[in-house]
């Protein structure tokens, strides 16, 4: 009688595991906080990172990387790159991951890039700065840094 509760009882445990590794592997991206998406994942081609996240994406990206370097009171020019760098994400998806940082939030990153005016876009390639836009740069600017880096 008891080796048939215990096989029973295992029996339960393997179905209850079963049923909530299927739900768990079925959570929708839009249910994950926005600064765990990658560039691919954000819902306009420009990801969010923060002081935590930006060393799980940037730095071991194998693409181009460009990090936009905002704060939400930042005005017109702020505005005028963000729409460039969703336009780029749409036009380089796999070849340039594209994520902003929160300069008010994350001190770290910012100060580590010695960010001091806005906007400012800073390329990144293996890890390293290669290159850096600071202020309201016109799109054609972008493209050519790009296709000297990618």
């Amino acid at each position: 009688m008891a080796t048939v509760t215990l096989a029973m009882s295992s029996f339960i445990i393997l179905i209850l595991f079963h049923t909530l590794s299927s739900s768990m592997a079925t959570v929708q991206l839009e249910s994950l906080p926005s600064y765990l998406l990658s560039a691919a994942d954000a819902s306009d081609g420009v990801a969010p990172v923060t002081d935590e996240t930006f060393g799980s994406f940037v730095p071991m990206s194998k693409n181009l990387v460009l990090v936009e370097f905002y704060n939400p009171w930042c005005g017109q020019n702020c505005k005028n790159i963000h729409s460039i760098m969703v336009e780029l994400a749409n036009d380089y998806a796999g070849k340039v991951d594209f994520y902003k940082l929160n300069i008010d939030e994350n001190p770290y990153i910012t100060n580590r890039y010695v960010i001091q005016d806005l906007p400012t876009v800073v390329f990144i390639k293996y890890g390293m700065q290669r290159d850096r836009l600071v202020g309201d740069v016109p799109k054609a600017t972008f493209i050519e840094l790009i296709q000297l880096s990618i």
